[in-house]
């Protein structure tokens, strides 16, 4: 990235709210094993048997009445489709309001304990968050909130956006998170085959950078190891500044993410939106942060 001439005041060291899981509500009691109805007893000559009524009185009936019983079977009850537990949870927190600049997804989920990463320029929000998870699903989540630049919560409406659709997430794992300036940041790509991928650095100034040159796509992945480096201003006051490193995908091209010169991500990005939804495909994208100075 370019030399920063100036820049915005130093955020906070990256801010976790780190809960332990509530211990799993105890298992609910096994029902009963329902009482055996013993066979009725078989008649004890061959005569006997001979006579024995095909139809019963039904119940209710007094003896004597004509009664005709049919040998329909029960009606099939198909068994109670077990709720996902999973996708209400993802849904929830996708769904979840936190307000302006303000992102957060569910990265992992058990039944006792649950993941969740969010992006966003207050803690407030995700405090409140947690609190809203736990009386609804009855588990206290552990919620991870990167803070990040003014000028980068553009990433958070994007992201946002295409969460909406049901397209898969690319699985994008950086090597590290935090990056002494002038040293290089990797990381790995896995997307399902057949999609294309296009990568971009945002940094703490909100401004757009092409990393398509720099991945080594590779049989079943793609890795990158890109020098990233502060400018002078910057790194003579110390800073550690947020970076982020985001991946969309889909099944072609998007030609407004071809670009060399750095831009602007509150101007590339909701153009990006605009070719995604004039060509009705589904694109999926995730985002990683990482700090970089010191």
């Amino acid at each position: 990235p370019p030399a920063d001439k100036a820049s915005p005041p130093a955020l906070q060291p990256e801010m976790m709210e780190s809960r332990k899981p509530d211990q799993p509500a105890s298992q609910p009691a096994r029902p009963k094993a329902a009482a055996r109805v013993p066979e009725p007893a078989e008649s004890q000559t061959d005569d006997a048997n001979a006579k024995r009524q095909r139809y019963e009185p039904a119940p209710g009936k007094q003896p004597g009445e004509a009664t005709v019983a049919l040998n329909v079977p029960k009606p099939y009850l198909p068994p109670k489709i077990a709720l996902d537990h999973a996708a209400q949870r993802v849904s929830w927190v996708r769904d979840f309001n936190g307000g302006n600049c303000f992102y957060a997804t569910l990265t992992s989920a058990t039944e006792a304990a649950v993941a969740i990463e969010g992006l966003g320029r207050e803690v407030q929000p995700f405090e409140r968050m947690l609190s809203d998870f736990q009386a609804r699903f009855r588990v206290e989540p552990d919620i991870s909130v990167r803070l990040i630049e003014p000028a980068q919560c553009e990433v958070t409406n994007f992201l946002r956006f295409l969460d909406q659709m049901p397209a898969d997430k690319p699985q994008l794992v950086l090597d590290r998170t935090t990056v002494p300036s002038g040293s290089p940041i990797g990381g790995t790509l896995v997307t399902q085959g057949g999609l294309i991928s296009s990568v971009l650095l945002i940094d703490h100034r909100g401004m757009a950078f092409s990393l398509d040159d720099q991945i080594l796509a590779q049989a079943d992945k793609a890795t990158f190891n890109i020098p990233i480096d502060l400018g002078a201003a910057d790194k003579a006051a110390g800073k550690v500044v947020p970076q982020i490193i985001m991946v969309i995908t889909g099944p072609q091209d998007i030609q407004a993410a071809v670009f060399s010169a750095p831009t602007p991500a509150a101007l590339l990005l909701p153009r990006i939106l605009d070719e995604i939804d004039a060509n009705r495909a589904e694109f999926s994208a995730t985002a990683k942060y990482f700090r970089l100075g010191g």
